[in-house]
Formats: C-alpha cells, sequence, structure tokens
C-alpha cells in the first residue's frame, strides 16, 4: 500500500506556522489502549507492530528534522536516522533528495555523551543546549544551537527559530512526553500522530506529562483528520482546532 507521507505530516497546513516564522510541528507517540509509552521499569520495546514502526521511518522522512528531548537520548539512545530504504513504501528521492532529515536532540545541560549514535555520519545531528552549558566534549561531532534557558528547559520559540534558520519547515517531535508537554503547553504542536496497540499495562509512564493543564475546563480537544488501520494497530491523526 502506498502512503501520502506529505498528507499524513499536514504538509497543505505547514504554510500556518510558516508564517510565525517557525516550523510546523508534528508530534508522534505509540501506546498503548491504557496510554502507556514504556512499562514501570522502563521498557518500551516495542509497544506497537513492525509495521507502524516502519511507518514511522516514512513519517520522519516526509519531515526537515527529527526531534527528541534528552530524556529519551538518555533512555534509549536513538539512532533516529530514516531507515528502510528496502521499503516499496518509502522513497527518499521525492522526499528529501539532498540529505537525510536533521536529528535534533534538545539538550539543556549537554548530557548527550560523546558516544551516543545520533552522533555518527548517517544523518547530520543538531543538539540544542543552555547557552551557559558545558557543551565541550561535543564540539566538533556535531553542529551546537545555544538557546537561552526557561522555566521548562530552553527557549521553545528560539529553538524552534533556529531550526527554521536551518531550514526546516516540518519537524517530527518524537518525545519524550516531557518535552511534549512543553510543546503542548506552549500552544505549539500543529498536528498529533499516535499509534495505538491492542495492548494494556495498568501502570508506567504516559504519552504526555505537565502540558500545562490541570482541570477538564482547560482540556485541549483535537478535530480527528482521519484514523487508520497500522498492521494490528490503529493510527490516530488529528490537529487543534474546533469540534
Amino acid at each position: 500500500m502506498t502512503i501520502a507521507i506529505a498528507e499524513l505530516v499536514g504538509r497543505d497546513e505547514w504554510a500556518t506556522a510558516h508564517d510565525q516564522g517557525r516550523p510546523f510541528v508534528v508530534y508522534k507517540f505509540a501506546a498503548t489502549l491504557d496510554g502507556r509509552i514504556a512499562a514501570v521499569d522502563g521498557t518500551s520495546q516495542w509497544i506497537t507492530s513492525a509495521t507502524s514502526r516502519t511507518e514511522v521511518h516514512l513519517l520522519r522522512a516526509g519531515c526537515d528534522a527529527t526531534v527528541v528531548g534528552s530524556g529519551t537520548q538518555q533512555a534509549d539512545n536513538p539512532h533516529l536516522a530514516v531507515r528502510g530504504n528496502d521499503d516499496p513504501r518509502l522513497d527518499l528521492s521525492a522526499l528529501q533528495p539532498e540529505r537525510q532529515p536533521y536529528r535534533v536532540i534538545v539538550d539543556s545541560n549537554a548530557r548527550t555523551p560523546a558516544d551516543a549514535r545520533v552522533l555518527d555520519d548517517a544523518a547530520p545531528t543538531l543538539i540544542a543546549v543552555a547557552e551557559d552549558a558545558d557543551a565541550s566534549h561535543l564540539e566538533g561531532r556535531c553542529e551546537l544551537l545555544r538557546i537561552p534557558r526557561s522555566e521548562r528547559g530552553l527557549r521553545l520559540d528560539a529553538l524552534l527559530k533556529a531550526l527554521f534558520e536551518h531550514d526546516v519547515r516540518g519537524m517530527f517531535l518524537e518525545g519524550g512526553p516531557t518535552l511534549a508537554g512543553s510543546f503542548v503547553a506552549a500552544g505549539l504542536v500543529d498536528r498529533v500522530i499516535t499509534y495505538i496497540a491492542p495492548a494494556l499495562l495498568g501502570a508506567g509512564k504516559p504519552g504526555l506529562l505537565d502540558a500545562g493543564i490541570t482541570t477538564m475546563a482547560d482540556i485541549l480537544r483535537l478535530e480527528t483528520v482521519r484514523v487508520d488501520p497500522s498492521g494490528p494497530d490503529i493510527r490516530i491523526i488529528a490537529r487543534p482546532g474546533q469540534v
């Protein structure tokens, strides 16, 4: 089955964010039916099916950068490059003929180790650190973005401006839940893509943390764009809007 990647990542809506001088933000997460993205012991591989995990590479390929927080980097040491050239649905030449999407780590205190997998040569890497962070161990290994601090880590408006200046017009936010919560709280999520597995954990890490919502009166309602099967899982695409 051919997947229209541009449609899934909402490319026809990107200009709404570009008018604000920032990238369009696509937030993706995978969870169980009860909303867990990891078990109590921290294990998270694999909640969803191989089909859904393959689709994530298609979605990454449809954006200009894949972004995760330092917690995700520390816990999972992800590689983040687009893989799957043998997948007949993945046609990188139609999306990014010049290069892989940026791999971006939002890492206020420069905790990313010098041997992190994102620092290989498979794709370009940007690490966003605070202006006062000691990132000497990363110099020469990647490009560092110096971003002012905020109460919740780094100033997201400054981060998005820096990414926009690097020609990032659509970014794929893969978490973790704390970084995603900061984006939601700041009103900077334009599209949500979630993969729901028919499974239950009952406890463990939720998909979103500290999104600035403390009462039902402030709940963020989303408009459902589409719902589709993904192997045994369900893919739901939604966006902030009137419902």
